[in-house]
């Protein structure tokens, strides 16, 4: 039986060193993936994207190379990055920095694979609010439902950082809806995506 991961998000994974110096492995979904979500919501493609928590830049590098200006930041600089990679940190378009410290992103859509569980719920009502610009806004990350599920699998979910907001799905769609979005999960994508509730 393939570890839960492999399960959940057989879409795109790859392997990355980070800063303690051990071998991860990433999964993701593909932007191509995010984008046809998103033209199915608003008829039209994307034209900007943002991923926080960029990593090593695999996403961006992967939306730029659809067309769409794709930017994105992250807490810390990886030791290693392809050198593809390399020039997307070089001219700025990945900014090594934290979500609280930057200006509302305005964005057509945003992605955060894991990056909402590492902030305590005060910082998520603020990080949530920097994405209140953007038309469309995809989130993964595990749930208290992927630690049970995984169990059952015979795995352990494991992180290169300590995440702090396990909580269950429907604690994420009530904090969604409570910052002023309007929530749904895509459980064929699984993935959170989230409108942002414009006032009339």
């Amino acid at each position: 039986m393939p570890h839960y991961y492999y399960q959940k998000y057989p879409y795109l994974n790859y392997n990355y060193r980070d800063t303690d110096g051990f071998i991860w492995t990433m999964f993701s979904i593909p932007p191509e993936m995010l984008v046809a979500e998103f033209a199915n919501t608003f008829g039209r493609p994307p034209k900007t994207f943002f991923d926080c928590g960029a990593a090593t830049g695999v996403i961006v590098w992967r939306a730029e190379r659809m067309g769409m200006d794709a930017r994105g930041i992250d807490i810390k600089k990886y030791p290693y990055q392809c050198s593809c990679y390399d020039e997307l940190f070089k001219n700025g378009k990945i900014q090594i920095k934290s979500i609280l410290d930057s200006e509302p992103i305005i964005a057509d859509l945003v992605f955060c694979n894991g990056t909402l569980t590492y902030f305590t719920e005060d910082e998520l009502a603020q990080v949530l609010d920097k994405f209140r610009p953007c038309k469309m806004l995809c989130a993964i990350h595990n749930t208290t439902e992927d630690v049970d599920a995984a169990k059952a699998n015979g795995d352990e979910l494991t992180t290169c950082n300590k995440p702090r907001l396990i909580r269950p799905r429907q604690w994420w769609m009530d904090t969604f809806a409570q910052n002023g979005f309007s929530p749904r999960y895509a459980a064929h994508l699984q993935c959170f995506c989230a409108t942002p509730v414009r006032s009339a």
